[in-house]
């Protein structure tokens, strides 16, 4: 018989008697009450770098430019349809890691194996986008990235509510939202400057990816689950698991609320380089990007660090995720009616700030409506489908508003009214402040 806790982490205060009682449970589905080190907090922050050096920059840079060489008369097509195939397999890397990782009862743990599984394969992917000559493989290439390096994503971020304590979720949540920025800046820095060409910058991001991770699985520890906790697998249950944790209110409402958001960050992030090429006219769109992505990134360390602080002293998370989410739009309105140069740098100045204060908060107030200990891999898994399906709908609305209005402005008026959204359904979420 299962012999699991069903509860939020919210709920659980030092000295409450469901703390206590759930010493009868095995190490890995115990609510966390060690505190974790700065350097274990690093440690996971530079996982999750490489797999955002990785990602981003793959996105913003290598594939679009590859993408233009093989065929530059379809290139916003085709970058759309390929980023929508891989948004989808992103989706689906990303939930059954999640879910398979709760019930797995390795000896090397219940997380590490699948980080270390999607290390080596996302590896192999982009090996084989290095050496893609035809679109069609450039496909293949992007779908099978997608999957795998999800198995990383997921995994890496189950880790917070395995063995971070409440009280220092929003700075945990800090130390693994500065990977993104911070990922993609070395990315970026590391494709402008020091590697030649995008085949072997695909080859040696693949080799910084495996050696970092392989390091942090040797090292980090991860509670072992044994093999009688948990109920036997039956597929029907399963996939019903999938849906259960949407019948939470404020479970359903972090899950919209963060699509929103993160909708309007995708429309920057995703379509820049062609913005500055096809809008601003920048002669050096690459390096305009990277320099975007630099100053934004500057920013947006302050920002994040001192804001988690703040909200782990306070213990608020709401605040800082709907403040963050308007100064966003804010940065998207800029974009929208200014294409000019040095406008684009103080839309990146903003972007960086209110993506800082959000990446602060956001983790920690996930972490705080799951509903269930031994699901919270699965169900994080869930609510990181807020950071995927923006790469499935940006696309799509990318698609049709450029068919239509032939505007880029228009786009990211759209952005910015989907952030303000965002912002607005985090309002009601009862059960965190």
């Amino acid at each position: 018989m299962s012999r699991l806790i069903s509860t939020s982490d919210e709920s659980v205060v030092p000295g409450s008697s469901l703390q206590q009682d759930d010493s009868n449970l095995p190490a890995a589905l115990r609510v966390p009450t060690q505190s974790k080190s700065p350097g274990w907090q690093l440690f996971l922050s530079l996982a999750n770098l490489v797999v955002w050096m990785c990602t981003i920059p793959t996105f913003q840079i290598l594939l679009p430019n590859q993408i233009n060489a093989l065929d530059s008369a379809n290139k916003v097509a085709l970058l759309a349809g390929i980023s929508l195939a891989g948004g989808i397999a992103a989706i689906l890397g990303n939930l059954l890691a999640g879910a398979l990782s709760d019930r797995t009862t390795s000896h090397f743990g219940r997380r590490r194996p699948w980080i270390l599984a999607g290390a080596l394969l996302s590896a192999l992917s982009l090996v084989l986008l290095g050496l893609a000559p035809t679109i069609p493989v450039v496909a293949i290439g992007v779908i099978l990235f997608q999957f795998c390096i999800n198995l990383d994503i997921a995994s890496l971020a189950a880790l917070v509510p395995d063995q971070v304590p409440l009280r220092q979720r929003a700075t945990a949540s800090a130390f693994v939202g500065l990977a993104l920025p911070v990922g993609s800046v070395v990315g970026l820095a590391l494709i402008a400057q020091v590697f030649n060409g995008a085949r072997i910058s695909y080859f040696m991001l693949a080799a910084v990816l495996v050696v970092v991770i392989v390091l942090f699985v040797l090292f980090v520890r991860d509670a072992v689950l044994p093999k009688d906790v948990m109920p036997a697998f039956q597929s029907k249950q399963f996939f019903a698991s999938f849906f259960r944790p949407l019948k939470s209110q404020d479970f359903s409402l972090t899950l919209i609320g963060r699509t929103f958001v993160i909708f309007g960050y995708y429309t920057v992030v995703g379509y820049l380089l062609y913005y500055l090429q096809d809008v601003v006219h920048y002669s050096q769109a690459t390096q305009g990007v990277a320099l975007f992505q630099v100053l934004s990134t500057v920013v947006l360390v302050v920002a994040t660090i001192t804001s988690g602080a703040i909200s782990d002293r306070l213990q608020r998370r709401k605040p800082f995720v709907i403040i963050a989410s308007c100064t966003m739009a804010l940065a998207l309105i800029i974009l929208a009616f200014f294409p000019l140069w040095p406008l684009v740098l103080v839309a990146a100045a903003i972007l960086g700030l209110g993506f800082g204060i959000f990446l602060s908060g956001d983790l920690a107030l996930q972490t705080q409506v799951l509903p269930e200990r031994h699901d919270n891999g699965k169900d994080l898994a869930i609510l990181n489908t807020a950071n995927l399906l923006p790469q499935i709908l940006v696309p799509i609305v990318v698609g049709v508003v450029l068919a239509i209005f032939h505007s880029y402005s228009a786009l990211f008026l759209i952005g910015a009214i989907t952030a303000c959204v965002g912002a607005g359904v985090i309002v009601p979420v009862k059960s965190v402040r």
